[in-house]
């Protein structure tokens, strides 16, 4: 059989912060048959041009206008989105080298560019859904609307970017939820990960507290509290004739060779999943920001997966009241019912999605 001429087709997973996505791609980082592309839209989303945040302090602000002091940084998504589509080509492309002067060096043939080609790497990108939702759609399905929804998306220009080839004039009119390209996401395979919202909220605002200024009543907490974006793309991607894969996070750790099957679906080699590893160095991590300590502390001090990040890490399963009582101590009575509240709601998005789970 001829090898296949095309480049392997790229994967997206799609997360929401405090997932346990970082152990997922330590997991991953290292297998020969993939290269990761992490957090594309993030810093557009919270710090570029086209910011749609609605968390506004004195923190934000400074590291806005940093970054948008750096015209490479202050992104616009239709730069973002070039920016990965370049990113894809240069994993596929460098690989391709690789292997045609390997070929090379042992004998020239007739076929070195197909198989250089087949034998590709497959590039694996991670981003949050949230961030690549268009602001309507995040709107549409929060409790209290974004007020300055309509403001963000026509002053700064918000909307369905292009692929830089075959642009589709219809497309974005199928029910895509996001910014990106339906033909872009529909060349992808799809990937989600999910956790149970109690540990996912509480540690959002533990980490996103002191590096973001996040507080449970801001108006962007309802965004970080739902997991209602994974929810929506998931269905839109089941719905547009696509296989959306679904881990959940508890499964990664309480059977880690979960992620082999994760591999063997996607067609890569198992053996590549690595289960243990180093620590990052005191030394790196003294010298790093306030926002890499808080939100990478867990997997940079970890040499493995750890049992005590699963939701039954204390019984055999959440307890939801008990849980409600340590974060009363915490951070207060009404902090820990507004977090309370949020678990309650998002828990019919969470069971939702936990019964697509790819499970052993």
């Amino acid at each position: 059989m001829m090898p296949s001429s095309e480049p392997r087709k790229a994967i997206f997973l799609f997360t929401h912060p405090r997932t346990a996505s970082n152990l997922l791609m330590q997991m991953l980082r290292t297998h020969p048959d993939m290269e990761t592309i992490e957090y594309p839209f993030v810093d557009t989303y919270y710090f570029g041009q086209d910011s749609l945040t609605l968390r506004r302090n004195v923190r934000m602000e400074a590291v806005k206008q940093r970054m948008q002091a750096d015209p490479a940084l202050a992104q616009t998504f239709q730069a973002a989105f070039d920016q990965l589509e370049l990113s894809i080509q240069s994993v596929q492309a460098k690989v391709c080298l690789s292997v045609c002067v390997s070929d090379l060096s042992q004998q020239i043939r007739s076929d070195t560019n197909t198989r250089c080609v087949s034998q590709g790497k497959t590039p694996f990108i991670k981003e949050h859904a949230f961030t690549i939702m268009k602001p309507e759609t995040i709107s549409t399905y929060l409790a209290h609307p974004r007020s300055h929804t309509a403001q963000l998306a026509k002053g700064q220009g918000v909307g369905v970017v292009t692929t830089g080839t075959d642009y589709d004039p219809n497309d974005g009119n199928d029910g895509n939820p996001t910014v990106l390209p339906t033909q872009f996401l529909r060349s992808v395979t799809p990937v989600f990960l999910i956790r149970h919202p109690a540990l996912v909220f509480e540690s959002i605002l533990r980490v996103s507290g002191p590096t973001m200024g996040a507080q449970v009543d801001d108006e962007e907490f309802p965004v970080d509290a739902s997991l209602r974006w994974l929810r929506i793309l998931h269905d839109w991607f089941a719905q547009s004739g696509g296989h959306p894969i679904v881990l959940n996070a508890d499964e990664i750790i309480a059977r880690p060779t979960i992620v082999q099957q994760l591999c063997e679906q996607l067609q890569l080699d198992p053996t590549g999943v690595r289960f243990e590893w180093d620590p990052v160095a005191p030394a790196i991590v003294a010298g790093q920001s306030s926002y890499q300590r808080h939100f990478f502390s867990t997997i940079q001090s970890s040499c493995g997966v750890r049992l005590d990040k699963h939701s039954a890490a204390q019984g055999p399963k959440l307890n939801l009241d008990v849980m409600t009582a340590t974060w009363r101590d915490a951070y207060g009575f009404e902090t820990a019912a507004a977090l309370r509240s949020f678990v309650d709601a998002a828990m019919p998005d969470y069971e939702y999605l936990c019964h697509c789970e790819l499970r052993h």
